[in-house]
């Protein structure tokens, strides 16, 4: 008799919620309107041209292009001809690490990637609606399936551009497996540490940014750094704060509340705590 192995399916690409999905409209508020959001957006131009600022670059879309931006970009859409240019943006959240590679990379969509979209754009019209806020709706009578219907699709989309990249332009990118989707999710923890280094920082913040309970970044974060979050968010300011010691004329007082201290007391015993020395100590020592 034949035996049969299971296989457990890793999931490369893995979008957790929609967004938003909609046309931007280049008749109103679309020609100058400017946006920067925690979530990735997919944007694919239909017809026309469209010019796409991402962070101070402009980039021109034409028609069946499709480009990804990555989250927290400032971005804006332009487009000279009006309402002769048609665009379609999905938004989703998004943390699997290989999206990373598609981020500002942009597309022309054929073949089979162009009926994916197709797909994703029917599927849309019969599942959901917009209110007058702009928000997402679920039709009356939707497509049966058709939220998770539009997940497949847009992950299978992903998928294809990941390989297109990989075979034409990056043949290093990896597709991680399970193991290492923790030490990922802990290296996009301390990014978005570093790039708020001068924020105070809650725990409900980090559990709305990477979408998991408390619980669960707490003990995967605990197991991959031996640290608590805030232990090791702390130390990364201690870190930044010997830094400006170093290298500028700022008071204590003034890299304290710089690096989002409460009260200069507490950060002068903090970084006591971790330096061995106060401020003014390590910064007498350096001069």
């Amino acid at each position: 008799m034949k035996t049969y192995l299971r296989h457990k399916v890793h999931n490369v690409i893995d979008i957790k919620e929609l967004t938003a999905l909609e046309y931007l409209d280049f008749e109103g508020k679309y020609k100058e309107y400017v946006e920067k959001h925690d979530f990735w957006e997919m944007c694919f131009v239909e017809k026309g041209d469209v010019v796409l600022n991402i962070e101070g670059e402009k980039c021109r879309l034409s028609a069946n292009d499709v480009i990804l931006i990555p989250p927290d970009s400032t971005h804006s859409y332009f487009s000279e001809r009006g309402n002769e240019s048609r665009a379609f943006v999905i938004c989703f959240e998004c943390l699997s690490q290989p999206l990373k590679s598609l981020s500002g990379a942009g597309f022309n969509l054929t073949g089979p990637l162009y009926q994916s979209m197709k797909l994703i754009i029917s599927e849309y019209k019969h599942t959901f609606s917009t209110d007058e806020n702009e928000q997402l709706e679920i039709l009356e009578n939707p497509n049966f399936g058709g939220q998770q219907a539009i997940i497949i699709q847009l992950e299978y989309l992903l998928i294809c551009l990941l390989r297109m990249l990989s075979a034409e332009k990056n043949p290093e990118i990896v597709f991680l497996n399970e193991e290492h989707f923790y030490q990922d999710l802990v290296d996009l923890i301390i990014d978005y540490f570093k790039d708020n280094i001068q924020r105070k920082i809650s725990l409900e913040e980090l559990c709305r940014r990477f979408n998991y309970s408390s619980s669960f970044l707490c003990k995967t974060f605990k197991e991959q750094t031996g640290e608590t979050l805030f232990s090791y968010f702390n130390r990364l300011k201690i870190e930044e704060a010997k830094r400006l010691l170093k290298r500028t004329e700022l008071t204590v007082t003034e890299i304290s509340e710089n690096l989002g201290f409460s009260e200069v007391k507490y950060f002068g015993a903090s970084f006591k705590k971790i330096v061995g020395k106060s401020p003014s100590e390590y910064r007498s020592k350096i001069n």
